[in-house]
């Protein structure tokens, strides 16, 4: 099938005008808090017939992409915002770049703001209000208390993202919402359950996978502390969840190839499970008992530990940090890529399965964490995951 793709430009179509100078396009799809992204190269000679060049696009328009295939898939990319362009020699062109439309000014403005004994739904609340955003909270962080948090010449977007992070969550604005969701889900930032991208090592060019010994943070059910039942639950949230019988599932058949075969799709993901987790290297965190006036420890798994610097404020806060930790520490050691044909319903946070596996010791499920969808003339259309 032949690629194709539509461009609107502040809601007009651009495309019949546009692709006649487009050298490529691409969409970078970005899980977590980072920003999605668009770059488009156009050829920036002068016209034959009359001599002309390509008016320069203006910074603020909003760019909209469909991508995918005559007669077959094909999906809406979102909404770009112009934000910078650039023009080179040689050979002359024209480049286009623009990040998600969905972020905007006073998101990105310095603020000087306390939050005392709030949630982290009220919190998110609050900024979303003020920016224009309306708050869509992950019911489990909503409900988390945070003592003292300070917002000290700091924009809304560096204080969301600080603040989701000490809980191993993402704050990302997306189509009108301000999401606070959990990492590594299988799921859309926005919550939606993303159809699992299977593929079969015969439609892959190339693949490659990479493995990074690393001391591990502990399992955190080993606890050693007597936190109740729910904060122990928090504690070991996270794992991987099993595959259901009834998920949406993209299947890679020869249909899905591009036509040429300089087509890629690179992917670095984080393993959606590993079955012989290593338990080597605990955490200790320490925080403050106002009862007792005493400082206290709460470890997680064996030694040598790695203790976590900060003191929090109660019991709570602590685990929660620990549980954070051992997350973070337990993706990014391995990584899996591949090349293959482009496919528009690849998308960051999906999970990625070999089926069947590609060789024993290598897992075969993953997290994708960025796709870059390109549309190019030389190389057809290409899905490149990282």
């Amino acid at each position: 099938m032949k690629p194709f793709c539509t461009v609107l430009a502040n809601g007009e179509d651009i495309t019949r005008t546009l692709m006649d100078y487009v050298l490529s396009i691409e969409i970078t799809d970005e899980a977590e808090d980072k920003s999605d992204r668009i770059t488009i190269e156009l050829d920036d000679r002068a016209r034959d017939s009359d001599n002309g060049f390509l008016d320069i696009p203006l910074i603020g328009t909003v760019i909209s992409i469909t991508l995918g295939y005559e007669g077959g898939k094909n999906r809406d990319m979102g909404a770009y915002l112009i934000d910078e362009i650039s023009v080179s020699s040689p050979p002359q062109s024209l480049n286009v770049t623009g990040r998600a439309a969905s972020m905007n000014t006073s998101y990105r403005t310095p603020k000087s703001q306390s939050y005392h004994q709030q949630t982290l739904g009220s919190i998110v609340q609050e900024i979303a209000q003020r920016n224009g955003y309306t708050p869509k909270v992950d019911p489990a962080l909503a409900k988390i208390v945070v003592r003292h948090i300070d917002q000290t010449a700091e924009s809304d977007m560096a204080f969301a993202t600080r603040l989701a992070g000490e809980y191993d969550a993402v704050a990302k604005p997306v189509d009108g919402n301000l999401v606070l969701a959990k990492r590594g889900e299988g799921k859309a930032i926005t919550g939606e359950t993303l159809p699992i991208v299977v593929i079969h090592e015969k439609h892959c060019t190339s693949w490659d996978f990479k493995y990074s010994a690393r001391d591990e943070a502990g399992a955190a059910n080993g606890l050693e502390t007597d936190v109740g039942d729910d904060q122990k639950a928090a504690a070991n949230a996270r794992e991987p969840e099993e595959m259901d019988d009834d998920e949406n599932f993209i299947h890679m058949d020869d249909s899905d190839r591009a036509p040429s075969p300089s087509e890629s799709e690179k992917a670095e993901t984080t393993p959606e499970k590993e079955e012989d987790k290593e338990k080597k290297g605990g955490v200790i965190a320490t925080y403050y008992d106002v009862r007792s006036g005493e400082k206290k420890e709460v470890k997680s798994g064996n030694p040598p530990f790695h203790e976590l610097k900060y003191t929090y404020h109660n019991q709570a806060e602590a685990v929660a940090a620990i549980a954070a930790y051992r997350n973070k520490s337990s993706r990014g050691k391995s990584s899996f890529s591949c090349d293959i044909g482009g496919d528009p319903f690849v998308q960051a946070e999906a999970k990625l399965v070999q089926e069947p596996p590609f060789r024993p010791y290598i897992p075969a499920e993953w997290r994708i964490k960025s796709v870059k969808h390109k549309l190019d003339k030389t190389g057809g259309y290409t899905t490149k995951i990282e």
